[in-house]
């Protein structure tokens, strides 16, 4: 019984922190609408913004299903769990290549009625750090870490994505939004998967 009730105040615990990371987010983000939209004109911005949702689709395709599959390999399996968790990282890492290659090669899909130049054809690269973070961050919340997912998504990742746009500015306005953004990616997955490697450690005799 005295489990049972620990369980559920952690449950507990960890959807008041997740309301508090959705709020966290929508705050952060709005230093980078301030700045994108003033510095880089609402053209770069609605054009960047119709490439993200299609990036952000294509990583979430390259996880379907990996996240709650995931959660049910570690509750059903005998093996170490690191090595579970990593047979999701390499089967996360085939789908996003495959989905950044296609994107790569048909750009138009994020870029629709416009001219694909600079760094715009390399943007869908990000998918990988994407789709590990979203691993990453599954694999801890099985462990009822909800700070994680809150720190990389509602902290790093928007502070990331506004710092590193006004940085840019003074280099490249034509590739800054693609550059902060892909700063930004790599920072959450860097706040995903130092966490994760703390609690699960590294692979041992791991045969993918």
């Amino acid at each position: 019984m005295a489990s049972s009730s620990q369980d559920i105040d952690t449950l507990a615990k960890g959807g008041r922190t997740n309301i508090a990371g959705f709020i966290l987010r929508l705050a952060a983000r709005i230093p980078f609408l301030f700045i994108a939209g003033r510095i880089y004109g609402p053209d770069l911005v609605g054009r960047f913004a119709i490439a993200v949702v299609v990036v952000e689709l294509a990583a979430l395709i390259a996880t379907l299903g990996l996240k709650r599959g995931l959660a049910q390999a570690l509750s059903a399996t005998d093996r170490p769990h690191v090595n579970v968790v990593w047979d999701a990282m390499a089967l996360a890492l085939i789908a996003s290549v495959a989905a950044s290659s296609f994107l790569w090669i048909f750009p138009e899909i994020m870029y629709p009625n416009t001219a694909i130049t600079g760094l715009d054809r390399w943007l869908p690269a990000i998918i990988v750090a994407s789709a590990w973070s979203d691993v990453s961050l599954a694999a801890l919340a099985y462990r009822l870490n909800v700070k994680a997912a809150v720190t990389a998504r509602a902290v790093v990742e928007p502070w990331t994505i506004s710092i590193a746009a006004w940085v840019f500015s003074f280099f490249t306005i034509r590739d800054g939004l693609v550059l902060s953004y892909v700063a930004s990616m790599i920072a959450a997955l860097i706040a995903s998967i130092v966490p994760l490697i703390r609690s699960y450690g590294l692979p041992r005799g791991w045969s993918p």
